[in-house]
């Protein structure tokens, strides 16, 4: 070309110079307001050049309820990050410390700038650009030498040039764009947790009703086994579940296995971040689809399981409760918190909520007394007949507690004829024998009841027959055929509620329902839509549970092996306690937990085995025991039930223990210490022996092991 070889050396070193300064120019630090939720937190990277490589640190200072804080806090990190010495490490080293102290610091209105300020600088430019072309999170792969990434445990790609993500459809094998995925933490937090079970002997431990627990330590890992990538949770993510089983172990062993089933594909179906108000609602609706499953299993509908869960994410932990599992959450301070629901009959709401549905409580005693009151569905008999030689206290009995509609009231039979001449004859007989100035004093107000009873009846069924006649006959023949409340539906009684036959198949019972419904309405409604009477309402509700009965192909229970009371209000299963009206309710008590102090966290969850131990001797013995699980799991639980003679399902107890060690110290997961002492003693878990004359290598049946 004619250049000299001087100056073609010059333009090179001023290339190589430019580029320089170029790369140079996209290191440093970059600062941003990620949006988790409800909250808000800031971020900066922290990027070195260190031998011709980017080394990109992110360091993220607390979560805060507003805009305002988190910026604050990131003009924080960036002000220090900027004051350090330009030494290798050190800017990141400065940010970090300060990010500790920001954990503590809570910052005044006055010092905090507007919502609206401008973090972005311009000599961040180049380096925002650099990040963009860089795919969130770990785990991606270049594909040779083009700009085009995929991940090595979902089918996700990432186009930097284009700066887009794209998803694999699995039916088409295309890529379509997608959002991006969240960019997970990694959290300062060691996990480690175990499980006990005790019993009052051998046998108990190996018994098909006793309590079920699930540890999944490493959930992230858990779910790429699985075929469902996780990538995209904050670190470290696990999950503990315990079930208990109520009247047996059946729906409890059922719900221990198909838990994750319904867990890990949840959670893989977002990549966004999990707020805590999405965490909360994914743990109900998976709880509410194993009952709704559990309903329609023929050998488990009619058991129940009370369910434990803690889920970890980061430094986050949720807990979903229900029915009698304990949760208690002790902190490295020495405080300690009850995260369980109070879902048993002690607790007002839920006693009202129960009766009002249907139920009853017995054994009552003082409020919150969790051991003194049992649920049960409430059965009482239709006492229609009008028997001879009944006393005056014994027909306002009759009338106030026996009767559960207008007609039952007024003593209308199968046979007779159902009109208002009818209604007032019987009414005027009823008033003489009731009438509140015609017993004794002592009898006067539930005498006063039963007579205002009487005449709401009659003027009930008055009303009925003006309206319409031949829907009255219906109405009495269906509550006539349905019997006392409380009473299961069996089959031969859904289908004289229905007016089917023998002979009927039970496909017809859906349309029968709905001509017998049509009937109802044309005795009035309101303006809503809804029945104008609770005898009509009664009367819906008999044709809905006989329509289930027919149609749902479950085994018959018997009533005597139904009347067995259950201790807690709220569970998974129980067919008798849900349908037709839920008197048991399958929607958990959750609370969302941040684990921000330094120190060890433990989490205790606990069997209703364990109920002889009081909370506070729970966070007594665990606290006796820090940072050891196995240790603090509750040995002598078994012990306590047994002297207080525990039967059936109480006889066994199993507890879950998991510590968090949380260090705000360093970013990152906490080292485990190695061990500097000689241990005298050693536990061997497996102990493996080869013959030298061994000629299989491999043994087939390893798996049946």
């Amino acid at each position: 070309s004619g250049t000299p070889m001087w100056q073609l050396k010059a333009e090179r070193e001023e290339q190589q110079r430019k580029e320089q300064r170029e790369k140079e120019a996209q290191a440093g630090d970059v600062l941003s307001i990620d949006v988790e939720g409800d909250f808000f937190r800031s971020l900066l990277v922290v990027s070195e050049l260190v031998e011709g490589s980017f080394k990109d640190v992110k360091v993220r200072g607390p979560r805060r309820e507003t805009r305002r804080e988190a910026i604050k806090d990131g003009l924080e990190l960036r002000a220090a990050c900027r004051a350090a010495p330009r030494q290798p490490g050190a800017a990141e080293v400065a940010a970090t410390r300060r990010r500790a102290e920001l954990l503590a610091k809570t910052w005044a209105s006055e010092e905090l700038p507007r919502a609206d300020t401008v973090i972005e600088e311009k000599r961040e430019e180049p380096m925002r650009r650099r990040l963009a072309r860089k795919p969130r999170g770990a785990g991606w792969q270049r594909v040779g030498d083009k700009e085009f990434f995929r991940h090595s445990s979902a089918p996700m790609a990432f186009d930097s040039a284009k700066g887009r993500y794209l998803k694999l459809e699995e039916g088409t094998n295309v890529y379509h764009e997608c959002d991006p995925p969240y960019d997970p933490i990694e959290y300062p937090v060691a996990v480690s947790a175990s499980s006990s079970l005790v019993g009052g002997s051998d046998a108990d431990l190996a018994a098909p009703d006793r309590p079920r627990t699930l540890l999944l330590k490493e959930l992230i890992k858990t779910g790429a086994a699985m075929k469902h990538p996780l990538f995209f949770l904050d670190q470290p993510a696990a999950c503990f579940a315990l079930f208990d089983g109520v009247r047996s172990g059946a729906a409890a062993e059922w719900c221990a296995k198909h838990f994750h089933t319904k867990l890990l594909p949840r959670l893989s179906a977002s990549i966004q971040f999990w707020s805590d108000k999405a965490v909360g609602q994914l743990l109900t609706s998976i709880l509410e689809e194993l009952d709704a499953q559990l309903l329609q299993l023929p050998g488990s509908c009619w058991d129940g399981a009370s369910v434990g869960i803690a889920l970890l994410l980061g430094n986050r932990l949720a807990v979903a409760s229900l029915g009698v599992v304990r949760v208690l959450l002790l902190s490295p301070g020495g405080a300690w918190k009850a995260l369980s629901g109070e879902h048993h009959a002690g607790n007002v709401a839920e006693r009202q909520r129960l009766e009002a549905n249907g139920g009853e409580v017995l054994a009552d005693g003082p409020p919150g007394g969790r051991d003194l009151l049992r649920a049960r569905r409430a059965m009482r008999p239709r006492e229609w007949e009008a028997a001879e030689g009944l006393s005056t206290e014994e027909e306002v009995r009759r009338i106030l507690e026996g009767t559960s509609d207008s007609f039952a009231t007024l003593c209308f039979g199968p046979d007779g004829p159902v009109d208002a001449k009818a209604a007032r004859a019987t009414y005027k007989r009823l008033a003489l024998r009731v009438h509140p100035d015609k017993v004794p004093e002592a009898l006067q107000a539930r005498a006063k009841a039963a007579f205002e009873k009487a005449e709401a009846a009659a003027a009930a069924i008055e009303a009925f027959c003006e309206a319409d006649a031949e829907a009255t006959s219906v109405l009495h023949r269906i509550l006539h055929a349905g019997g006392g409340l409380g009473h299961l539906m069996s089959p031969g009684r859904a289908r004289a509620v229905l007016g089917l036959p023998e002979s009927g198949r039970s496909e017809e019972s859906t349309h029968c329902a709905a001509e017998l419904r049509e009937a109802l309405r044309r005795l009035g409604i309101h303006s809503d839509g809804s029945f104008g009477h609770p005898d009509q309402e009664r009367a819906a509700r008999l044709l809905d549970e006989a329509v289930d009965t027919l149609t749902n192909g479950l085994p018959a229970k018997e009533e005597a092996a139904l009347q067995d009371s259950v201790k807690t209000t709220r569970a998974l299963g129980l067919r008798d306690l849900k349908v037709p009206r839920p008197m048991v309710l399958s929607t958990p008590h959750v609370e969302v937990v941040l684990l921000e102090a330094e120190g060890h966290h433990h989490l205790a969850l606990l069997s209703d085995g364990a109920a002889a131990l009081e909370d506070e001797e729970v966070v007594s013995r665990v606290a006796s025991f820090p940072g050891q699980p196995k240790a603090a799991s509750l040995a002598d639980a078994a012990a306590r039930s047994a002297e207080r003679g525990a039967k059936g399902l109480a006889r066994c107890a199993s507890c879950i223990v998991g510590v968090f060690q949380v260090s705000v110290d360093v970013d990152g997961p906490v080292a485990k210490r190695a061990r500097t002492e000689m241990a005298e003693k050693v536990r061997a878990r497996h102990i493996l022996l080869k013959h030298r004359e061994l000629k299989l290598k491999i043994d087939p049946k390893a798996h049946l092991r």
